[in-house]
């Protein structure tokens, strides 16, 4: 799983495995350190409500993304087009979370 934070985007790209395991309720976990100063963690699951969330603070969050929304994308891959959601914010803009699966991935899984 790769995270990338750029201004209010959230962007979240796995493989194929890690689609299957959302699709089974394991949550994806993952970390990354800013040197000394903090390590920043988070997890990603599969929910049964009709929106993503995120929930969490800035050093440990949680987003759960619908079970329906990761079906439906693992039903047209390969794909480039992903899911798209935006969560609105406390008086500030809503933060835009892209959530992908690998292309290349699933690319060569297919080529065999």
């Amino acid at each position: 799983m790769r995270v990338q934070l750029e201004d209010d985007t959230v962007r979240v790209r796995i493989d194929e495995d890690e689609l299957g395991e959302l699709l089974d309720d394991i949550a994806l976990l993952g970390s990354t350190a800013f040197g000394k100063a903090f390590t920043m963690r988070y997890s990603i699951d599969a929910t049964d409500g009709p929106a993503c969330t995120l929930s969490g603070n800035a050093h440990e969050w949680r987003m759960g993304v619908p079970r329906t929304a990761l079906r439906d994308l693992q039903s047209r891959l390969p794909s480039k087009d992903g899911l798209v959601f935006d969560i609105p914010g406390h008086d500030t803009v809503a933060t835009t979370v892209r959530f992908d699966v690998d292309v290349k991935d699933s690319l060569r899984r297919r080529k065999g």
